[in-house]
């Protein structure tokens, strides 16, 4: 497993860099075409970009009518389910697309790479990669689902203790729920990751004729199906748990 570069390395506030990075990339191409489909909106002649943004829009209102209760709660969700299945289908998809690592021999303490980092990676340091293939980038995406989740509960104290009372089991599953909605995102990008860099790891054939080429189209395939699907299920259980602690709602539809 190859190395990564990080700030305040052998600290509680440890931060993988190329997480990082890889976050900010995946929002920034968001905005970028976001805003190459704003730039020339027409009721006439629409783009292929805005026929995308409005199809995706569209969708994620489905998805938010048929996992919360009412109205209200679709206004609510819908801006957040659209920005989190744009983001995640991005953020999967960058390292099906590559991922770089480089050689390095030597430790680097700026970047908190040590001797015995460099000794377990053989000296290979990532710096192009999905985000989502970190466990801690996407298990924060959970708490903060968590946490909006249960704000928008607790408008309704009443209501939100009332549900606990009723269902004292119901705590366990707060404490999973944000488990397992971040692990499943982070296990399955990962692992289609780690198995493209087994692939690619195998022997040539004749010292020219690559083995796997087989094993990597056909995987490539599947990993790109698995990551859109992931895009998806993540952000239906966002909607979900969010309707779910949408008491005290009226108009429902």
């Amino acid at each position: 497993m190859p190395a990564f570069p990080y700030l305040f390395a052998g600290t509680i506030f440890k931060t993988n860099l190329i997480t990082l990075a890889m976050i900010i990339l995946s929002g920034l191409v968001v905005l970028i075409v976001l805003r190459i489909a704003m730039r020339k909106m027409s009721v006439n002649h629409p783009t292929g970009m805005q026929n995308f943004v409005e199809w995706l829009i569209d969708f994620t209102t489905t998805l938010a009518r048929d996992t919360t209760p009412d109205n209200a709660t679709v206004r609510f969700v819908l801006p957040f389910a659209f920005v989190m299945i744009f983001f995640l289908f991005v953020a999967n998809w960058l390292g099906l697309i590559m991922t770089i690592a480089i050689h390095i021999n030597q430790p680097v303490a700026a970047w908190g790479i040590s001797a015995n980092d460099l000794l377990q990676a053989h000296g290979e340091v990532m710096v192009f990669d999905s985000p989502t293939a970190n466990m801690s980038m996407t298990l924060g995406l959970a708490v903060m689902v968590w946490l909006i989740s249960h704000g928008r509960g607790l408008r309704h104290p009443v209501q939100y203790l009332k549900h606990y009372g009723a269902n004292p089991m119901g705590i366990i599953e707060e404490i999973t729920n944000p488990l397992t909605h971040g692990m499943r995102l982070y296990g399955n990008i990962f692992a289609g990751e780690a198995l493209i860099g087994v692939i690619l790891s195998m022997p040539m054939l004749f010292g020219f004729v690559p083995t796997g080429i087989v094993f990597l189209i056909v995987w490539l395939l599947y990993s790109a199906f698995v990551s859109t699907i992931q895009a998806y299920v993540f952000t239906i259980l966002m909607s979900l748990y969010i309707g779910q602690k949408s008491y005290g709602s009226h108009g429902h539809h």
